[in-house]
């Protein structure tokens, strides 16, 4: 039965001096990386105790193209989420081709597309295929980097969210709802470089994370989109209350609800970053205790049956599930405070 690249080869460790210690390397790897007696590689000691040898001692980011093909039926939809998955994979060069002309609404959703994630650019374009090259550097902007500021963003969406529904600024309300495409765009970015970091462990040490950090920052960051959705339903539902022009009975209880709600998340960040499991376990508590009072709160709404009184519940749901998220954040951190004791 043949051996399969997958297959771990066991291979003697051999003493051939007074303290060196060898291991042969296997030819057929050997011969597929054009390497000779006296070349110099790569070693690292990886955090599972492993250790990886490169051929490569100065390997640089390899190019990495895919190639999208579009048909005369292709939605713009269908297209975005093609461009987006091939982005979040790792692909640096994306040529979308079609066997006809592109026409003018595909060229849009393309550039459309480079518009909403960070780094590609337009470098190439023909009647039937458009060339995207990502310029982006994940050791300029590592995922820490991405997590924090989608924080700050997603903070101010909330805050001013608020603001515009208790005082009826249609105009705040749709600035927040752009400023939701900031926080996607950074949280695409790192689940990118959490594959980029998968593929290359080097990469990862440059940056200054493994790949367990690299997983919940994905995880935190994930969560923070959530939190800036919900940033945004508030400014939509901040519209709808400008529109009825009611009173908004529990007004002043809802804007306390909603700052404690970011008093949460902000430690919660803190928690996590800092790796304090007892901030955290505090963080919980307190986050529990404030989704039971604004649960209540709903209740007595719900009740009323009016327009402005379902308004307002849809804002109070924004809010729990802001502080849930908040809490996720503060079990993330102590999952990840755990993991350093190893």
């Amino acid at each position: 039965m043949s051996r399969t690249r997958k297959e771990m080869e066991i291979r003697r460790i051999q003493k051939t001096g007074a303290s060196t210690m060898t291991v042969s390397l296997p030819k057929d790897w050997v011969d597929q990386n054009n390497l000779k007696a006296g070349d110099p590689v790569g070693m690292h000691i990886l955090p599972d105790g492993t250790i990886n040898v490169d051929p490569k001692t100065d390997r640089k980011r390899e190019t990495a193209r895919r190639l999208i093909w579009v048909d005369r039926e292709e939605s713009s939809e269908h297209l975005t989420r093609k461009l987006i998955g091939a982005y979040l994979a790792g692909y640096n060069i994306l040529e979308i081709r079609s066997k006809d002309r592109l026409d003018h609404d595909i060229k849009h959703t393309i550039k459309e597309f480079a518009r909403l994630v960070i780094g590609p650019e337009v470098i190439e374009e023909t009647s039937n295929s458009v060339v995207l090259h990502d310029l982006s550097d994940p050791v300029e902007l590592p995922q820490e980097k991405c997590v924090r500021r989608m924080h700050l963003i997603a903070r101010s969406m909330h805050s001013d969210a608020m603001e515009a529904f208790v005082d009826g600024d249609v105009d705040l309300a749709r600035d927040i709802i752009e400023r939701d495409a900031d926080v996607d765009r950074l949280y695409w970015m790192a689940v990118k470089q959490y594959n980029l970091i998968l593929k290359d462990r080097k990469l990862a040490e440059k940056i200054g994370i493994d790949i367990y950090e690299g997983m919940n920052l994905v995880l935190v960051a994930r969560v923070i989109e959530r939190i800036g959705d919900h940033a945004e339903k508030i400014a939509k539902n901040a519209e709808a209350a400008a529109e009825l022009g009611e009173h908004i009975q529990e007004i002043e209880l809802m804007k306390t609800f909603s700052k404690e709600s970011l008093g949460v998340l902000e430690k919660a960040i803190e928690a996590y970053f800092l790796k304090n499991i007892k901030n955290a376990n505090t963080v919980i508590d307190k986050g529990e205790d404030l989704v039971g009072r604004c649960e209540s709160l709903s209740g007595r709404l719900r009740s009323q049956h009016e327009p402005a009184a379902v308004v307002s519940t849809s804002v109070l749901d924004s809010i729990i599930r802001t502080t849930m998220y908040a809490i996720d954040v503060a079990e993330i951190a102590i999952n990840g405070a755990m993991k350093l004791d190893d």
